[in-house]
């Protein structure tokens, strides 16, 4: 009966992780999940990876909510950039600029708009002004 009991048990267990597995992944294969994916690639410097994340993203576009595009289009623009892809990455940073200063400040980590001025600053041969708090505040 031991036996029995214990050549069950594994085929259950293994069930069980790649259930486990399957549900905690579910979230990548939304618009939102791929662009929670790119930014995760990209802080680690995957950056491949997070073109591929990006590229995923991409096919959803319209369906992210304001945060997650301004998230889409930054994060995915440094990743070009990053990359070697000048002009993609100036679209995307450009336009997610204008879209970050319409949003709200704590979209996105300071150390990334710091890298997402620096790159626009470099990609279109000026240097950009900087947002403040009190210009996201005074809306």
């Amino acid at each position: 009966m031991q036996q029995v009991a214990k050549r069950y048990v594994l085929p259950l267990l293994l069930a069980a992780a790649s259930v486990g597995v399957s549900v905690g992944l579910s979230g990548c294969g939304t618009p939102g999940g791929f662009v929670r994916l790119s930014v995760r690639q990209y802080e680690v410097g995957n950056y491949n990876a997070a073109s591929r994340a990006c590229w995923d993203a991409s096919e959803d576009e319209d369906y992210l909510n304001d945060k997650a595009h301004v998230r889409y289009l930054v994060y995915c623009g440094l990743t070009h950039y990053r990359l070697g892809r000048r002009e993609q990455a100036r679209a995307m940073l450009h336009e997610g600029n204008v879209e970050y200063l319409q949003g709200r400040s704590n979209w996105l980590k300071p150390a990334v708009v710091d890298d997402l001025y620096k790159a626009l600053d470099d990609l279109e041969g000026r240097t950009i002004a900087r947002p403040t708090r009190e210009s996201f505040s005074a809306r």
